[in-house]
């Protein structure tokens, strides 16, 4: 996933952000031929995520860096743990520091806040949403997965999800909208379509969805609209969508829910602290 050309992409506008103009600080104050060791050290506990980055950013600028990973990804490491120790140029050092800590506090970031909104988690599905950082969203989806949830549509053309704007455009409302997903629809696509209401439900099940997501559902509602899916000849899975706290988690399960989609997952997640330190130093 971390090979994705959108990743690459990323990460080039990230480094022309940054070395458009070059670094000079770093060239005015330290030798060309300096060279030096750096720890990359968590600041906070947290998941480690998105180590593999740090190579393809020394890569994509052509840094001729030795990293040494030490952390695994998807662990939860404390406060002042090394993550990485890196090797190479000293100003090589300077200049990728902050490209490569912008990317590690986000990912990691994501993966921590994922982690703690899934740990003691009930029976249910934890799914990601494309509320996603633009252009982060393959980075944010890895990040979501590492930290233990599952991933929803990576775009819009991964499964079809009929939702309540697409609803309300159709001349002939929910019934025209479900019909003509029905008749032509790619064969063997999943499909899925968001109700908020019962009667919106039970118009839904008639055209045998793959998925159904209740929307903005009150709990005392969620235990007779699941009775309601699963008393037919064909039972869709069943997905919860809408305020979705850690809180609600266990009400939701208890109602026979099979998943829940969580966009604070990657809207509400804080960066993390993560500090790069350079520890020896050495003219070659």
């Amino acid at each position: 996933m971390l090979t994705s050309p959108l990743v690459t992409r990323l990460i080039a506008l990230a480094l022309e952000e940054d070395m458009a103009f070059g670094d000079i600080t770093a060239r005015l104050t330290v030798p060309e031929n300096h060279r030096s060791t750096a720890k990359v050290i968590a600041r906070q506990r947290l998941v480690v995520c998105g180590t593999e980055l740090a190579s393809l950013i020394a890569a994509e600028a052509a840094w001729p860096l030795e990293i040494s990973v030490s952390a695994k990804e998807g662990e939860w490491i404390e406060d002042g743990a090394l993550i990485m120790e890196v090797r190479g140029g000293t100003r090589d050092l300077l200049s990728f520091e902050r490209t490569l800590l912008n990317f590690l506090q986000r990912t990691c970031g994501v993966a921590t806040y994922t982690r703690n909104f899934c740990e003691d988690k009930p029976s249910l599905v934890i799914l990601d949403t494309r509320k996603t950082m633009p252009g982060w969203r393959v980075l944010d989806k890895y990040s979501t997965r590492t930290g233990g949830a599952k991933n929803h549509r990576l775009s819009l053309g991964d499964m079809i999800l009929v939702k309540n704007n697409h609803i309300d455009a159709h001349p002939s409302g929910i019934r025209g909208a479900l019909k003509d997903i029905v008749e032509k629809k790619p064969q063997g696509m999943l499909w899925e379509v968001e109700v908020r209401n019962a009667e919106e439900l039970r118009v839904a099940l008639e055209y045998k969805p793959s998925i159904v997501m209740l929307d903005n559902f009150k709990d005392d509602d969620l235990a007779a609209a699941v009775a309601l899916t699963r008393g037919g000849e064909h039972v869709p899975m069943i997905e919860v969508s809408g305020g979705v706290s850690k809180e609600r988690l266990a009400i939701i399960a208890a109602a026979g829910v099979d998943a829940v989609s969580v966009g604070a997952l990657t809207t509400q997640a804080p960066n993390v602290d993560i500090s790069m330190r350079i520890s020896s130093l050495s003219n070659v």
